[in-house]
């Protein structure tokens, strides 16, 4: 059983919007709003600006008046994912002028992108050290404006950067559930006494592992869909060697019970600075520099480097669901290993969604008491079979509104802005932010 969440105000479901172009985020994000029943709408800003947007861009569709429209048919607009795609929304609120602002309460779920792409980085990170002001208590902003992430790094990365501290980042995990599709027909065929890997595209570290080390590896390729989490248990184990401090199927993986295997701290720095795995999103060096516990919350497992804890995939809390290796070698040794309940020692396979089924309530619990604090007293959490979660139904209609199964409103005005929208989009590819690429939403 899971918790179903419901905020209301003055007697009515509160209307939410999900500002976000990533399809796992929004994926999450409505397989929250099912369970939870929110009345949701998801909206992708790329039909209005390409990645890292700037100032100029976002000053010009607030004189345009695209933060205010959209915000007036939203109490809550959550920016998912990729943050500077909300730039325009986030600056809006600290407008002079009442009519341009966006007066809905803002959720700014943090999830490794908090500056993606942003290349005036002295503006921007300026506007974050006004908002953090604003957003803490006796702030102008404050339960209006609210930081989530879903890991451990959000809010050293950010303070970091802005050289600031954010009053409050609340911890709101992924809540681990997929869509099950059957197994391709054009990857290599499951072996259960073979480990499963998808690779991406700055690293070779898993052709080194099949090809130099001889580790029974079968190798998805970068993008290529494998039908989710349901179909890995079909190996002997998932090996990730990690190129964003957390990803969506890390938590999935652990809700399904598929046991993964990941490099030490010391291994994974070592594979780093020997050029064997490289990634952009992962700067270990500057891990390092963050604030050791007892400094911050973040408690490393035992033995365990004070920087590795940054990472969600060296959480002590998910530990017991996650093998790690030290070697190249001791990896390899694992093929030797027939039987999988020998192999799976921690018994991932039935402790790993039992755990998380626990999680996913706590998820929900914090999703309800974070609106709460907003100001929608009247927020409940009632009880619903969890089979609601195995599948979302998302519907995007002509005009890129995304509908989820969840009960909505229509909001024919706003699909009709949204078409506007769309036709006078800047391409995501594009670097110049033209005047006659204004988005005209009045």
């Amino acid at each position: 059983m899971v918790g179903v969440f419901e905020a209301r105000v003055n007697g009515s479901r509160s209307r939410v919007l999900y500002y976000n172009t990533h399809g796992g985020a929004l994926a999450n994000m409505a397989g929250v709003a099912k369970s939870l029943e929110l009345q949701l709408d998801s909206f992708n800003p790329s039909q209005v600006t390409g990645y890292g947007m700037g100032n100029s861009r976002a000053q010009r569709l607030i004189r345009a008046g695209h933060p205010a429209f959209v915000c007036s048919r939203y109490d809550v607009v959550i920016l998912g994912d990729t943050i500077p795609h909300g730039r325009a929304i986030l600056t809006s609120l600290l407008e002079q002028d009442p009519t341009l602002r966006c007066n809905s309460r803002v959720i700014v779920e943090m999830t490794n992108r908090f500056n993606w792409d942003v290349k005036d980085k002295i503006a921007y990170y300026k506007l974050w050290r006004r908002l953090a002001v604003a957003a803490a208590p006796n702030g102008s902003l404050h339960n209006r404006l609210v930081f989530t992430a879903n890991n451990n790094v959000e809010k050293a990365f950010v303070e970091h950067h802005i050289n600031a501290k954010l009053h409050d980042v609340r911890i709101l995990r992924p809540i681990g559930t997929s869509t099950d599709y059957p197994y391709p027909d054009d990857l290599d065929t499951p072996d259960i006494l073979h480990f499963a890997s998808r690779t991406h595209d700055t690293t070779r570290i898993f052709d080194i592992m099949r090809d130099e080390h001889n580790i029974p590896l079968i190798v998805f390729p970068f993008n290529h869909k494998y039908g989710g989490p349901n179909n890995l248990l079909l190996f002997k184990g998932f090996i990730d060697v990690p190129y964003q401090y957390s990803v969506m199927k890390f938590y999935e993986n652990i809700a399904y019970g598929v046991p993964m295997f990941v490099p030490t701290p010391r291994f994974y720095d070592f594979l780093v600075k020997k050029k064997l795995h490289f990634t952009h999103n992962i700067d270990v060096g500057l891990v390092k520099q963050f604030p050791p516990f007892p400094d911050t919350p973040v408690i490393p497992i035992c033995g365990f480097p004070e920087w590795s804890a940054y990472f969600d995939y060296y959480d002590p809390m998910f530990e017991p669901y996650v093998y790690f290796f030290d070697s190249f070698e001791e990896l390899s040794s694992l093929r030797l290993v027939m039987r999988p309940e020998e192999v799976d020692y921690k018994h991932v396979r039935t402790r790993g969604p039992a755990f998380y089924e626990r999680y996913r309530a706590d998820i929900l619990e914090g999703w309800a008491r974070l609106f709460r604090e907003m100001g929608f007293d009247g927020t409940v959490v009632a009880k619903q079979d969890e089979s609601a979660l195995a599948s979302v139904s998302i519907q995007v209609t002509a005009n890129h509104v995304v509908r989820t199964s969840v009960t909505m409103q229509s909001s024919t005005a706003f699909e009709a802005t949204v078409a506007t929208l769309s036709s006078a989009k800047t391409p995501a590819s594009s670097k110049t932010e033209s005047p006659d690429k204004m988005v005209r939403t009045r």
